[in-house]
């Protein structure tokens, strides 16, 4: 790899001895020399660790989801596999979990557990929303007929796949095909994964892997990228972060004769090469930085990126990024916020859930983009294109500035606030509750500039480095048809596991800002410190005792639970000194399958709950993450 010095833009003026803009390159501090066997000590103990960690979190996540089941809808005829444990910020994990019925895979199905560095699972995220049970797993619908259904999704078709049989457990679960169909649509590439109902041929959720985007200026001022190649030879191919290079439509790496590279023109597709590697190297190395993430993809690789794009956008579409130019084509699409939003999407593909669903997922997704782009523009620190929180306000693509602004979305035209239309709202404007939410979460109400709420309440930040922490993090619990709910709740999990039960305040803060953008609380969401019961924590109603072992679990006042009016449900557990105990308030359904609907995970001895109930069957679950002994369960039941 060689860190290439480029003049881009300034070199005529450099020439002419007027060079205005400073050379930017990354700065490195050397190590104080070590001794060889004393650093592969380290390192291997590091490995070590690391290894420790992981190997942990597995075991408790599959203690845990052996022990809680039915909190995941899984009946006899599930299968549950853990398919990843990506490592997350303070040596926290996330175990993430795909599910077959009747050997069928389940779209809808899959869950992920957050287990924090001491090795004890403190929350999980589930897609799923009722258990599975077809009378059937035979199609009424023919595999042809739902080839040419897919087919009807692009209008102009360059490949189809085979469908394949699924079960589609978004809502209601349902037997359906599903198929991939690549094409065009609207004159753009587009490529499409359908599910069609396997009993009545209806669509049930066509999803564009293909992410289109727009974005900002092209100049950087001189800076440095990687490269590669010596003597005479060499290529834009970073070999410092694996799998990145940048070349022309054909695919293939631009290459020179000297090691330097572009002429600062915005037409000059060397020159928005230039932009892309130095963009996508910043975005690589604040991931490893700020987040843990190795590369884009999570496993030390990144995308490739393509310039000369025939077009007014920018796209992602699974396997590349892709540039075209604005619309007086006088600018290429390649400086750092547009560059860090398209890998942004390729982030939001490989972490669980993946990306499909609809149009609020999509504009989670797009949002995912806008925010990597801010916390690349902060990470790299260029004075010719500063952190902004503005989404394409160099490239002013039909004269109106920005495409987006994150800490007043209604500036553009989008809404910055959630709300019942979100789901059914074009994606890129689908993207301003969420930027909204983390300006607020980053920089806070009052920042410059200020940021109006939806409630009228004031949020203070925790600052960009935090709040991508938490953001990613609880990119790490996504599951698939990702929603702005299951979002408050994953970033509320991340916050708990990152920073403990006993200092709330910065899920305080998380929390204030989805109530600011009207994110409404979300049943069984995690809370920070316990909550004391109404009546002074007395709990005095009931009173049971019990023995749990290590992680283990016990329910009280029995496996059938209790009727309980409306009103609200308290409970109050105390065991012994030095046991790790947490509480979960669970309800039946109409098919008799349990799922939480309060908890209070703590890291003591003594929890509570209180639980604003519906009239319905409770019960109260007792488990010990560590330690074991006897407990005293006392609850209010209205």
């Amino acid at each position: 790899m060689r860190a290439t010095t480029l003049l881009g833009a300034a070199l005529a003026s450099a020439l002419s001895g007027a060079l205005a803009l400073s050379v930017q390159a990354p700065s490195y501090t050397a190590p104080a020399p070590s001794a060889p066997q004393a650093t592969q000590a380290s390192q291997a103990s590091q490995a070590q660790a690391k290894g420790e960690g992981r190997t942990r979190a597995i075991d408790a996540a599959s203690d845990y989801v052996r022990e809680h089941r039915t909190v995941f809808r899984a009946g006899a005829r599930d299968a549950l596999t853990r398919v990843s444990t990506t490592p997350g910020s303070r040596g926290s994990h996330y175990v993430a979990y795909s599910r077959t019925y009747r050997g069928l895979p389940v779209y809808g199905g899959d869950f992920v557990l957050a287990v924090d560095g001491s090795g004890k699972v403190t929350g999980a995220t589930s897609g799923q929303e009722r258990r599975i049970s077809l009378p059937s797993v035979r199609p009424t619908v023919t595999r042809a007929q739902a080839r040419a259904t897919a087919r009807r999704q692009v209008t102009r078709v360059a490949r189809v796949t085979r469908p394949r049989l699924t079960v589609y457990a978004e809502g209601t679960p349902r037997l359906a095909w599903v198929t991939k169909v690549a094409g065009r649509k609207a004159g753009s590439p587009s490529l499409q994964t359908v599910w069609t109902d396997a009993r009545t041929g209806k669509v049930l959720l066509a999803w564009d892997q293909v992410m289109h985007g727009s974005g900002t200026g092209y100049y950087n001022g001189a800076v440095s990228i990687g490269t590669s190649g010596s003597g005479s030879s060499y290529s834009m191919t970073d070999t410092a972060h694996p799998g990145l290079k940048c070349g022309g439509q054909n695919g293939a790496a631009y290459t020179g004769t000297d090691d330097v590279w572009g002429n600062g023109s915005g037409t000059n597709l060397e020159t928005a090469c230039v932009d892309v590697l130095y963009a996508a190297g910043k975005e690589t190395d604040m991931l490893a930085a700020w987040l843990g993430r190795n590369g884009i993809k999570g496993n030390g690789s990144n995308y490739p990126a393509r310039v000369g794009l025939n077009d007014v956008n920018a796209y992602y579409d699974g396997s590349i990024i892709n540039f075209g130019h604005s619309q007086d084509n006088a600018r290429q699409l390649t400086a750092i916020d547009i560059v860090a939003h398209e890998n942004g999407h390729g982030i939001f593909q490989t972490t669980p859930g993946g990306s499909t669903g609809g149009n609020e997922t999509g504009g989670l997704n797009e949002a995912a983009g806008d925010i990597f782009g801010a916390l690349t523009e902060a990470y790299a620190a260029n004075p010719n294109d500063p952190a902004d929180f503005l989404v394409g306000e160099e490239a002013n693509l039909v004269g109106n500035g920005p495409i987006r602004n994150m800490y007043n979305p209604s500036a553009v035209g989008d809404p910055n606030c959630y709300s019942s239309s979100i789901p059914t709202t074009e994606v890129h404007a689908a993207a301003g509750p969420l930027n909204h939410w983390f300006y607020l979460l980053s920089q806070g109400s009052n920042a410059s500039p200020a940021s109006p709420t939806c409630n009228g309440s004031t949020v203070t930040g925790v600052g960009i480095q935090t709040a991508g922490k938490i953001f990613y993090n609880g990119l790490l619990l996504k599951t698939s048809s990702w929603t702005h709910g299951k979002a408050r709740v994953a970033t509320l999990t991340a916050t708990k596991n990152l920073y403990g039960s006993t200092d709330c305040s910065t899920f305080t803060k998380v929390k204030a800002a989805w109530d600011a953008v009207s994110v409404p609380a979300q049943s069984g969401e995690p809370t920070c410190g316990g909550s004391t019961p109404p009546g002074g924590g007395t709990c005095s109603e009931v009173t049971a005792s019990g023995t749990v072992a290590s992680r283990a679990s016990s329910y009280k006042p029995s496996t059938s639970g209790f009727t309980a009016a409306a009103g609200v449900i308290n409970a109050c557990l105390t065991g012994p000194s030095g046991t790790d105990f947490d509480l979960f308030l669970q309800r039946r359904s109409s098919s008799g399958t349990w799922s939480d609907v309060a908890a209070s995970e703590g890291s003591s001895s003594s929890e509570s709950i209180a639980y604003t109930a519906a009239a319905g069957t409770y019960r109260v679950e007792v488990y010990a993450y560590s330690g074991s002994g006897s407990y005293t369960l006392r609850y209010d039941v209205p």
